[in-house]
């Protein structure tokens, strides 16, 4: 077997974990041979095990593979592919094209382009009516069971089928009046994975287009996620990365901004299936997502033993990994035996009008 290093990410970073965990995903659907992850350390870099040698340009080009062709702009829209919003603005997802059809994540082709049900339905897609959604899902689960694609997996990592958020559809001012002395209409629909903060009219497929665009931008962008993120002006990293959220007052103009890396948001983006969807009643959990804070956290180990992204799964759903009291002598000696180093977590932040991004890690075992 053979040991590639990832300099870049850090078992203590949450954005070098999920981007870590990404590349799991992608380099397990293209090589004959599972590959496995582990970390050099408790704080230290992911390191890659596969059956063959891999150097981090052929890994970059490996990865590379699975980034989706830059969309064609249309006539009278400029090939811009920079975005000044902040997190609070609508997620022009294209930046510069009106290719609403473009897929973004061929990895699970056809799931980010699904059109809304209704007029009524909310910005992100992938909220569905609960029936629709249950629906949905016995249709890919078929599909799986029948030609091995991904999309029924994926759908039950994005879209939470246990669960549902009651919505009342905005009305337009050409919209009749409700008659007098009934109720808005209800609408029960399933949120999506929580580890998507909700800010502003966001969407999982705006973010991963806006990922994919940045790195066309740049195309040292997949290479450095590997060895040393190179940061963009104006781009907004799907809430992973606290740094790259600055602060009005560390700017000259006053005003807060965004310093972002595609690279690294693009490989966690598909980090998301690894993480299994939950719920108690009406509140929706997630494999290692902490909901003890309002906000809720996302908690993760670092492991030494080189896993499969099933055993990864299975080690993040493990009890002690998830204990809210891991120092206890009898969670202690599951999470050494399991080959747990440490245990950190990352709770989300909020902004003025919206959760927020995931902030600095902290160290919570040993």
């Amino acid at each position: 077997m053979h040991h590639l290093e990832l300099p870049a990410l850090h078992a203590d970073d949450p954005l070098g974990f999920l981007a870590a965990l990404g590349i799991l995903e992608l380099t397990t659907a293209t090589l004959t041979a599972k590959p496995r992850l582990h970390w050099n350390g408790p704080a230290g870099p992911a390191v890659l095990t596969t059956n063959q040698p891999l150097t981090l340009d052929t890994l970059t080009d490996l990865l590379t593979t699975h980034l989706p062709p830059k969309p064609t702009p249309t006539a009278g829209q400029p090939n811009n592919t920079t975005d000044t919003d902040d997190q609070d603005d609508e997620n022009t997802s294209t930046a510069g094209t009106k290719d609403e059809s473009w897929d973004p994540f061929p990895h699970a082709r056809g799931l980010l382009t699904r059109t809304r049900e209704d007029t009524t339905a909310p910005n992100e897609a992938l909220r569905l009516r609960v029936d629709t959604a249950h629906h949905t899902l016995r249709e890919l689960a078929q599909a799986e069971r029948e030609t091995a694609d991904r999309q029924a997996r994926w759908f039950a990592s994005l879209t939470n089928v246990m669960c549902f958020e009651d919505h009342t559809p905005k009305t337009g001012k050409n919209d009749p009046e409700p008659a007098e002395g009934s109720k808005p209409t209800t609408v029960r629909r399933t949120p999506v994975t929580p580890l998507i903060a909700s800010a502003g009219q966001m969407t999982i497929t705006g973010l991963a287009q806006k990922a994919v665009l940045g790195c066309h931008n740049d195309p040292r962008q997949i290479r450095s996620a590997l060895d040393g993120w190179r940061r963009v002006p104006d781009y907004a990293s799907a809430n992973f990365d606290h740094r790259s959220l600055g602060d009005a007052h560390t700017n000259s103009e006053g005003k807060p901004y965004q310093r972002g890396a595609p690279g690294p948001t693009w490989l966690a983006l598909h980090a998301l299936a690894t993480f299994r969807l939950t719920a108690t009643s009406r509140t929706q959990a997630a494999t290692s997502w902490d909901t003890t804070n309002r906000r809720g956290a996302l908690r993760w180990p670092a492991w030494t033993p080189p896993l499969t992204s099933t055993a990864v799964t299975v080690l993040l759903e493990h009890p002690a990994v998830r204990a809210t009291e891991p120092a206890t002598n009898h969670h202690t000696a599951m999470l050494t035996n399991l080959g747990v180093t440490a245990l950190y977590t990352a709770p989300r932040t909020g902004l003025k009008q919206s959760n927020g991004p995931l902030a600095a890690s902290r160290h919570l075992w040993p």
